[in-house]
């Protein structure tokens, strides 16, 4: 893989695309997947309204998208009983959404064709279910892919406050979250219907690190980007 291309720094935040392909299409603007974490302090709503803000100037289209349907296997990982862990998922996206909204409306609000969508009403498009099959055989045949995922879902059963060393069947169940995830790096461009598309994220993703450099059996789309977008102080 060729070096990383410079990052691009325009006012409040800075932009690092992962590839020069990821480059040339985050230079296209048009279209970008905003995706956000519950119980994750950065997505505080005078931080997303900024953010809301800058890529109103940035990008024709933004979509966000809310995990809500990948979340509880998150809590059942951490042993909740199922209704519990459904309970407890729902409430965590309840206040999230309600956050981003209150962002986007201090930001002037979504423009027309931008979407503030939750990965249930996303999930049963016949793209994502092509990618998400995709996935999941590459779980189980890659290694690196494999390895990067299992130790994503142990660091974040540790955030949740999970003491000693989950058991292999637990993160296999954590994993489900990162795996849910994994299309709209494969391919939001084609999810949402769009020239071309840049997922991006706060920090650097190893699982999209090891697809997008090419060490793992997975391939995302041409239209694909991936990047790194932070506040540039």
């Amino acid at each position: 893989m060729s070096a990383a291309p410079e990052p691009d720094r325009r006012g409040a935040f800075t932009v690092e695309p992962f590839t020069e392909e990821s480059r040339l299409i985050w230079e296209r603007r048009e279209h970008v997947v905003f995706g956000v974490s519950p119980g994750n302090s950065y997505f505080q709503v005078p931080r997303m309204a900024e953010l809301f803000g800058w890529l109103r100037g940035e990008s024709d289209r933004i979509d966000v998208v809310i995990p809500d349907s990948a979340l509880v296997h998150t809590y059942l990982a951490l042993g909740y009983e199922e209704r519990r862990a459904e309970r407890t998922a729902r409430a965590a996206i309840n206040v999230l959404r309600n956050r981003v909204g209150r962002a986007w409306e201090e930001a002037g609000g979504p423009r027309p064709g931008d979407g503030l969508n939750l990965m249930s009403e996303l999930e049963d498009g016949e793209v994502y279910r092509a990618r998400l099959a995709e996935c999941e055989r590459a779980l189980r045949e890659d290694e690196v892919l494999w390895g990067t995922s299992a130790e994503m879902s142990r660091e974040v059963l540790a955030l949740k406050g999970y003491r000693g060393t989950a058991s292999d069947e637990q993160v296999e169940r954590a994993m489900r979250y990162l795996l849910a995830e994994l299309p709209f790096f494969l391919a939001s461009s084609e999810i949402f219907d769009v020239p071309t598309s840049v997922n991006f994220y706060h920090r650097k993703l190893p699982l999209a690190e090891v697809v997008f450099s090419g060490a793992s059996l997975l391939r995302a789309s041409p239209r694909q980007a991936y990047a790194t977008i932070r506040p540039a102080g």
